[in-house]
């Protein structure tokens, strides 16, 4: 086993331990770049490219995104290359966000930030495209962290989140996505099945719009 298969799979293992996971990250953050480019991990791309899409399909002039566990910036920096977005971001890990702050792709960004909260951080605005690669993965967040994520979307937004494959078995992650407390305040537009996403395996991505008037 590679090392950097090794640190990726010892980062799952942490679901509803917020304190172990940001402690894991804080430690990996110079090495994660690396580690998951050896495994091949091209969600980020996959996800920055599909907020485009839709950008260009029903954004506004120079959209705003937020980065919903940007991690260290790879959602960031390749949104920038793709156009002008005004991008914020948020990372459970002070380390993971400064390494984001490093990219010079965010407006804002701050660690610290639990999205299994429920609540916005109140430093943050609401947003015309809302995207989370890499944050619904085994050992990290439940399906109900979908909830707050909502809670940075403008009424009417888009909210962009990928599942791993085999997070979204355990988890029971498309029973909650059409769930009255999800439809209630967002309707599923778009499901992209077994998409690239890592060596190992593939993921789901889902596009949630958000209701013009929330529930």
């Amino acid at each position: 086993m590679s090392n950097s298969f090794a640190n990726i799979a010892n980062s799952h293992v942490f679901f509803d331990d917020a304190t172990g996971l940001k402690s894991y990250y804080e430690d990996w953050a110079t090495r994660y770049d690396q580690d998951l480019a050896d495994q091949q991990w091209v969600a980020p791309r996959v996800a920055a490219n599909l907020v485009h899409l839709l950008a260009s399909a029903y954004g506004p002039p120079r959209t705003t995104v937020f980065d919903a566990g940007c991690g260290t910036g790879l959602v960031g920096g390749f949104l920038r290359t793709l156009g002008d977005y005004v991008v914020d971001g948020v990372d459970l890990s002070e380390q993971m966000a400064a390494e984001a702050a490093r990219t010079h792709a965010y407006r804002k960004v701050y660690g610290g930030v639990d999205l299994s909260s429920g609540r916005r951080d109140e430093r943050l605005d609401v947003y015309d495209i809302v995207v989370s690669s890499g944050v619904f993965t085994l050992g990290h967040v439940r399906p109900t962290a979908l909830l707050t994520l909502f809670e940075y979307a403008r009424p009417g937004a888009l909210i962009v989140v990928s599942t791993r494959g085999s997070y979204a078995t355990e988890t029971g992650f498309e029973d909650f996505a059409r769930s009255p407390e999800v439809t209630g305040r967002a309707t599923l537009e778009l499901t992209l099945r077994n998409a690239a996403y890592i060596a190992e395996e593939g993921a789901d991505y889902w596009v949630f719009r958000k209701a013009a008037a929330t529930r």
